[in-house]
């Protein structure tokens, strides 16, 4: 009987199957096979595809039953590993080699969708919350510093006013004491001053 010796792919569509904190879960899984040992392939099993997708539907099962549902999902990539090391040996006595297996789908009921989906809507939000009062958090502390900075050197108040005051227009901003009073202004593009009183 001839054996094709090429790599090929069995498929196990939806399975349902139950986690650990007892959710139902339909999984769909893709494994790539080769026969290595055409003579054991043939004589050691009526039917080695029939047989080896046994053995993953068995392992698929095990692993999932042994999981939350939360760490599934958050190693959904790793389970074609934990299904490669618990059914190599038993391909191998088949006469065959596992190469690759893994998720295609993940799949759950609608109450469970809209469940996960409310889940995530939740963490996205309190995210957002988290970062907002992060920013509010930031800004009250630079307010606070530049506060602090303002009493302990009184003449930056000044000094950040003339900035303003260079980078505005048509203003006129008053310095000095009310005795002493130096309206300052624009005027072409450059700062003037006029003569207090006590100078006229």
């Amino acid at each position: 009987m001839p054996v094709d010796i090429r790599s090929e792919f069995i498929t196990l569509p939806g399975q349902d199957l139950l986690s650990a904190d007892g959710v139902t879960v339909k999984i769909t899984l893709a494994a790539e096979f080769e026969v290595v040992d055409p003579h054991l392939a043939v004589n050691k099993t009526a039917n080695f595809r029939g047989n080896l997708y046994l053995v993953l539907q068995l392992a698929l099962r095990e692993i999932v039953a042994k999981e939350k549902i939360d760490a599934l999902l958050e190693n959904r990539a790793g389970i074609g590993g934990k299904l490669m090391e618990m059914t190599k040996h038993k391909a191998s006595e088949m006469g065959l080699k596992l190469t690759s297996a893994d998720v295609k789908d993940m799949m759950f009921a609608g109450e469970m969708k809209r469940a996960f989906a409310q889940v995530v809507k939740a963490q996205k939000e309190g995210q957002a919350a988290l970062e907002r009062a992060r920013g509010e958090t930031a800004a009250l502390r630079n307010l606070a510093n530049a506060a602090r900075t303002m009493d302990d050197n009184p003449n930056l108040l000044q000094l950040r006013a003339l900035q303003s005051l260079a980078d505005s227009s048509g203003n006129t901003l008053v310095l000095g004491m009310p005795n002493n009073i130096v309206p300052v202004g624009k005027q072409n593009g450059r700062n003037v001053s006029s003569p207090s009183k006590s100078e006229e």
